[in-house]
């Protein structure tokens, strides 16, 4: 099934998706008779939010890519199926697969989509549909939790020409742990970070799905949810928890049922590493959502991930000639963000070495050889002025796709080696591993970053910018010929 699931944060009850063109061209289906079915439009329902449990719930959608196919149940007056077509999806709208005709004889139609060209001729009814989806235990998987969402529309008195509006034939559940931080005048709520989700009813133990930090799962409509029954299980922090409803619960098809998960403890309010570095889409105002959200907050773009947070910005600034004064922070803090994408290469092959070590040669600058300083930005500087000059034969292309300036951040530069050590090993900056590497690829998955892998250039240089290889020095110097730089600034 190669349909795509869409989610958004929504406060609302239902949201309508259009799925396909209104209009049919009048040039599509040539092969199909003047008579024939024809579908013209597809909306889709969304799970409509319980109004016993809480109103924000997670938008859950489809959007139909190019050889989706739904069904079309016809049965006639005597409710007997006639038959079960299937209609593909194309960029020009549905085609009906088989010419259908349409005929007087159809009294009754069921629209249901994924299509099922296995269903026994024996079903006619709604229930006799849903009765052929199993609901597995196992939902962890997107793949599997689009399988089992089954969509339906029934058509009395149907015509050659339908409007489709679907719903979904069952039940959704959805734990979540909202925090809510206010910065200003703007105030944002995101998902907290959960593990170890789970839900039981009676003795069926169920592992749910993580989408955005909500964890979802599909039950049968008409499924009792009874006190104590019904249980479900978290970890925040560490901190495990068991709860259960204090009122029975009788679900309903095409409704989504929300309950809480408790977040103890005050909001962090200082930067730390893993935390998001994100700019609001209304104000422009600098926004740092902590690391334990699962997912971004709509109304805010992230920037980069915080990597490391530094004890003196004084000497950081005196290291890369900045005046310190220009840079406010962040609550009083100051750190290093790195980009949530690659830059590019950097811009000349490793036959122009010597073109580099002149640059930097003629500089007053003594320290850009050294693999203990942070002093990326400073360096990065010197070779962005060299290339705008053309006498200096030297291009940089590195941070071509890094244009942007953030508020109260230097520019986006390429890192030393040493500002690497705390990119790719982590606090422990002296000890060789991957563990920031790891942890950072692990906020930039949240978020639909590229993640930080292979060897990883510096802009430190002696005969050859150094390399970072998971974790230590590689050992070979020279212009990088396939690595693209990976930028960064500070805040």
């Amino acid at each position: 099934m190669k349909a795509r699931y869409l989610y958004s944060i929504i406060v609302s009850s239902i949201l309508f998706i259009s799925c396909n063109n209104d209009i049919l061209p009048e040039d599509r289906d040539n092969n199909l008779s003047a008579n024939s079915i024809r579908i013209e439009s597809v909306e889709q329902n969304d799970f409509e939010a319980n109004q016993t449990t809480r109103s924000s719930y997670i938008g859950y959608a489809t959007k139909f890519e190019n050889g989706d196919k739904l069904g079309l149940i016809l049965t006639n007056k005597d409710g007997k199926q006639l038959a079960n077509i299937p209609f593909s999806y194309t960029e020009n709208g549905w085609t009906n697969d088989n010419a259908q005709p349409y005929s007087s004889g159809i009294n009754k139609i069921i629209a249901y989509y994924p299509y099922n060209e296995e269903l026994s001729n024996e079903v006619t009814s709604l229930d006799q549909l849903k009765e052929t989806v199993t609901i597995v235990s196992d939902q962890s998987s997107v793949e599997d939790l689009k399988r089992m969402d089954l969509l339906v529309y029934e058509i009395e008195n149907p015509s050659a020409n339908l409007n489709i509006q679907f719903k979904h034939a069952f039940s959704m559940i959805a734990l979540s742990a909202i925090s809510t931080l206010t910065v200003g005048e703007e105030t944002f709520d995101y998902n907290v970070e959960m593990s170890n989700v789970s839900l039981s009813i009676g003795e069926a133990m169920y592992t749910l799905c993580s989408i955005n930090g909500t964890y979802v799962c599909l039950i049968k409509d008409k499924s009792l949810l009874q006190e104590d029954e019904f249980r479900y299980f978290y970890t925040i922090s560490d901190k495990a928890a068991v709860k259960t409803v204090n009122q029975d619960i009788i679900t309903s098809s095409g409704k989504r049922y929300t309950f809480p998960c408790t977040v103890s403890g005050s909001e962090e309010i200082s930067p730390a590493i893993g935390d998001f570095y994100c700019v609001s889409n209304s104000s422009n105002n600098i926004i740092i959502i902590p690391g334990k959200a699962a997912s971004i907050p709509t109304g805010l773009t992230c920037k980069g991930i915080v990597f490391h947070i530094m004890k003196d910005f004084g000497d950081f600034c005196t290291l890369n000639n900045l005046i310190s004064t220009g840079y406010p922070g962040y609550n009083e803090k100051h750190g290093l963000i790195v980009s949530s994408m690659n830059g590019e290469l950097f811009g000349m092959s490793n036959d122009n070495k010597d073109i580099v070590t002149s640059v930097f040669s003629a500089t007053s600058i003594d320290d850009y050889n050294n693999t203990n300083v942070s002093n990326g930005y400073k360096l990065t500087k010197v070779l962005k002025e060299a290339a705008e000059d053309e006498s200096s034969g030297l291009s940089f292309t590195a941070l071509d796709n890094h244009t942007e300036l953030l508020t109260n951040t230097t520019i986006w530069y390429a890192p030393s080696f040493n500002e690497l050590k705390y990119m790719i090993r982590g606090i422990q900056s002296d000890v060789v591993s991957t563990n920031g590497q790891e942890y950072i690829n692990k906020q930039l998955n949240k978020i639909g970053g590229t993640e930080i892998t292979g060897n990883i250039p510096s802009i430190t240089f002696n005969d050859g910018f150094y390399l970072m290889e998971n974790g230590t020095e590689m050992g070979w110097h020279g212009i990088p010929g396939a690595e693209t730089y990976r930028p960064i600034c500070a805040f």
